[in-house]
């Protein structure tokens, strides 16, 4: 653990799920909070545990993206999420013309 307590991104393997109580430490929120992210379908899942559901590495980000739109915007984890998704798509849809004006350059 660092020195605040918290779990570093760098201190897992990406490919390891985390546990909902890891992505509490590493992203200092309330497991309660995440626990209710989840069950909203607001952070993904990528399987059962022994008690829980797993998360994917990648909810550390999406997490603290969120906690970061909440306090600086007041945009409450709904509206959060629906951003996250909307900026994803986008930068999807950028790839995607990228990619079709380097063929056509080609």
């Amino acid at each position: 653990m660092s020195e605040m307590g918290f779990i570093r991104i760098t201190d897992f393997e990406m490919e390891d799920p985390l546990t909902l109580q890891m992505l509490a430490e590493a992203t200092g929120a309330r497991r309660t909070l995440i626990t209710r992210l989840v069950r909203l379908g607001l952070l993904e899942t990528v399987g059962e545990g022994t008690d829980e559901p797993l998360v994917p590495q990648r909810a550390i980000v999406r997490l603290r993206r969120m906690q970061r739109l909440r306090r600086d915007l007041g945009v409450n984890f709904t509206g959060a999420s629906v951003i996250l998704d909307l900026v994803e798509r986008m930068n999807q849809m950028k790839r995607e013309l990228d990619e079709v004006r380097r063929r056509v350059g080609e």
